[in-house]
Parts: structure tokens; C-alpha cells; sequence
């Protein structure tokens, strides 16, 4: 089953000590099976040196989420940044389907979310703990949650594995927006659990 025809996930970040790439598993919280995978690519020896230094939060990325069978149906992408992140995100084409654009000064963490021709949509803000997001249109309908799920005290102290509930609202169904939405819990940590803000 296509992992885009579920409306709840579980979001698994691998554990690692001293990893320099992402990489998670997306879990059908009901079974637990694994239906689909992410994967961060890192370009070259030099960003992989950095992303062990302060620089990891400026870095660019590049996350690719494929289905359980393998097939890629979207790519995150940052560039280099310094004060906000503007993270794209791209279809299996690389066509793009939108971007999150991070807000400064917001308490929990803040992101306007933009159409494929670049119109604000709807709006990803987080509590003031940053432990969960409300992904909100235009209109201020829930669309979607995001919500940080403990991996238990030795995990949270020792590494920097995050773990995620995303729960879609049944009504959105148009494939842009729900890739959109799907995408929201590997921005948040990519942008700010990363960096540990």
C-alpha cells in the first residue's frame, strides 16, 4: 500500500552516535510495519566534516522519501542558509510541489508552507515546547499534527534520534497537499531538532 494513501504515520529516526546523514523509517503506527523509508544524501566528504561542527544548522540537505517498495515520491531541499531555511520540496520528477519557508522569532518553531507557483497556503507552527505542530490552512482548518513521541531517557540524553506522530486530516486528499503535509515531520527535524533548537 501506498504509503500516500495512509492518513496516520509513525516517523523513526535511526539511531546513531555519530552519524552524519538522516535517515528514518516511516511505520503504519496500527501494524507497525515499515511503509516507507527516508534517506539523507550527503554530496561530499567536506559537508559531512561540517555536519560534525556548529555549521550543520547552515548546511544544505537533501532528503529523499521513498515508499515501502523502493519507489521515490518526494526530495527535500535546503540550501545553504543562515537565519531562515527555506526548505523545497519536489516530486519524484523533481517537479516542484512547494516550499517551507521558516518564520524568525517564533516561539516553537514556525513555517509558511507555499504552493508549487509559490502562494502561501497554510502555516506549520509549533508549541512553545517545539514538540508539536499544528499544520493549519489559509482559513485556519487543521489539516494535519505533528507530534514528538519520547524514545525513552537514554535515547533523548545520549543521541540525537527523534521520533514523530503525523496524523493527516481525512480530508485532504488532493496528492500535492498531502506530500506537503507528509513532509512536515522531516522538516521539523531537519531544520530545528538538528540543530537543537
Amino acid at each position: 500500500m501506498s504509503l500516500l494513501n495512509k492518513n496516520t504515520f509513525f516517523v523513526k529516526e535511526h539511531v546513531g552516535y555519530f552519524k552524519a546523514a538522516n535517515a528514518y523509517d516511516v511505520l503504519d503506527p496500527a501494524t507497525g510495519q515499515i511503509i516507507g523509508t527516508v534517506r539523507e544524501t550527503i554530496p561530499n566528504f567536506f559537508i559531512k566534516f561540517l555536519k560534525f561542527t556548529r555549521m550543520k544548522t547552515s548546511l544544505p540537505f537533501t532528503v529523499d522519501i521513498f515508499d515501502d517498495d523502493g519507489k521515490k515520491l518526494m526530495t527535500l531541499k535546503r540550501g545553504f542558509t543562515l537565519f531562515r531555511s527555506s526548505v523545497n520540496v519536489l516530486g519524484a520528477n523533481d517537479q516542484k510541489l512547494g516550499r517551507y519557508q521558516q518564520r524568525l522569532l517564533s516561539l516553537g518553531g514556525k513555517f509558511e508552507i507555499h504552493d508549487s507557483t509559490d502562494q502561501p497556503i497554510a502555516m506549520l507552527q509549533g508549541d512553545w515546547k517545539g514538540w508539536n505542530f499544528t499544520f493549519k490552512d489559509k482559513q485556519g482548518r487543521e489539516l494535519a499534527k505533528v507530534t514528538k513521541k519520547w524514545a525513552g531517557l537514554g535515547k533523548e540524553l545520549f543521541t540525537s534520534a527523534d521520533n514523530y506522530a503525523v496524523d493527516v486530516n481525512p480530508q485532504v486528499t488532493e496528492q500535492g497537499l498531502k506530500m506537503l503535509v507528509l513532509s512536515a515531520a522531516f522538516c521539523v527535524d531537519m531544520v530545528l531538532k538538528e540543530g537543537g533548537r
